[in-house]
């Protein structure tokens, strides 16, 4: 038994070695409407060990006239792409990108790189905003609706007549629709 609990520590300690922290999710989906003023999602970064990180926005892609900002932990003005941050071991930090579609539809990403002197992370969001027209006016009707899928598991843009749609609502269920004829 103590060979097993020194194989284990020794494994831990191993593992453990120069990293200063990891995040929860490093690939984050927020959806929305193309007529919402912001959509976001969060998700945390772990501090294993006492450091200084520095973070930024090394690529992103988004439709025109798309704004983003990023909250690391608190929240930035849409055009600061770059920061620093003491972290304190065992603690979680707030980490966000919010996406502001303007009344334009479609698909952007924003890419955080985060590191300190022995760790590196990547964090992307993907964010989609859905149409303007019958999906956004379907949503707008919906008070309870997350997400709408198609059944290949992709998020819906556009719906199309005669189809099965699966719908997320807010409280986590799903629940499957038929679009008839337009």
């Amino acid at each position: 038994m103590k060979k097993f609990i020194l194989i284990l520590i020794t494994f831990y300690s191993l593992n453990s070695i120069g990293q200063n922290f990891t995040v929860q999710s490093n690939l984050v989906n927020p959806t929305g409407l193309s007529s919402d003023n912001d959509f976001y999602q969060n998700t945390y970064l772990d501090a294993i060990s006492n450091s200084s990180l520095t973070w930024t926005i090394v690529n992103d892609s988004m439709p025109s006239n798309w704004e983003f900002s990023n909250c690391f932990p608190m929240c930035h003005p849409i055009g600061v792409t770059s920061g620093s941050l003491n972290i304190t071991s065992g603690q979680d930090y707030y980490l966000n990108c919010h996406f502001y579609p303007h009344n334009t539809p479609g698909e952007g990403f924003v890419t955080m790189e985060i590191t300190d002197s022995s760790t590196t992370e990547l964090v992307t969001w993907v964010g989609i905003a859905g149409s303007v027209g019958i999906i956004d006016s379907w949503y707008s009707s919906q008070n309870n609706i997350k997400v709408i899928y198609d059944l290949n598991g992709k998020i819906v843009r556009n719906f199309e007549s005669n189809n099965f749609y699966i719908v997320q609502y807010e409280d986590n269920t799903l629940g499957k629709v038929f679009v008839n004829g337009q």
